[in-house]
């Protein structure tokens, strides 16, 4: 970033000075120093609170809480991704068993038309029963079985 702020549209660079500090960059990083040890060697350690080359009100916990904040955006991302996966699913899961109910309402009551079918599975999605009505609706509606009743 220090060499591209610093040369001109021509790709020359007019300050020797700044030549002078490039060249010592390019050698150290030929003598297998990283990026910012090489920097760090050429201008010394960062002033306190400063970040070099980001300007003049960016600091080292500003661009720490950045970095935070961009891992959670992605962690959110990545969680309504999955919610929406698992929505997906699971309308479909509703769309097989609403067929199976249908299927299974017409094997028993032949005579009953799509129509009323589909207001009866209307009417049961628009009131949510408990599970304890649910139970005792469905033994009363069981006819009692002929011959013994043990079993």
């Amino acid at each position: 970033m220090f060499v591209a702020t610093r040369t001109n549209k021509k790709g020359e660079i007019p300050d020797s000075g700044t030549q002078e500090k490039i060249e010592h960059l390019k050698d150290l990083k030929e003598t297998g120093y990283n990026d910012e040890d090489a920097f760090e060697a050429v201008f010394g350690k960062e002033p306190h609170g400063r970040v070099r080359c980001y300007g003049r009100s960016v600091t080292k916990s500003s661009l720490k809480r950045e970095k935070q904040i961009q891992q959670i955006q992605q962690q959110h991302r990545e969680e309504v991704a999955t919610m929406e996966k698992k929505q997906e699913n699971l309308t479909c899961e509703v769309r097989g068993l609403r067929s199976l109910v249908k299927v299974l309402f017409q094997q028993a009551n032949p005579d009953m038309s799509e129509q009323q079918l589909q207001v009866m599975i209307e009417a049961a999605q628009q009131s949510a029963p408990d599970v304890n009505s649910v139970q005792n609706d469905v033994r009363q509606s069981i006819p009692p079985l002929s011959g013994s009743s043990h079993i």
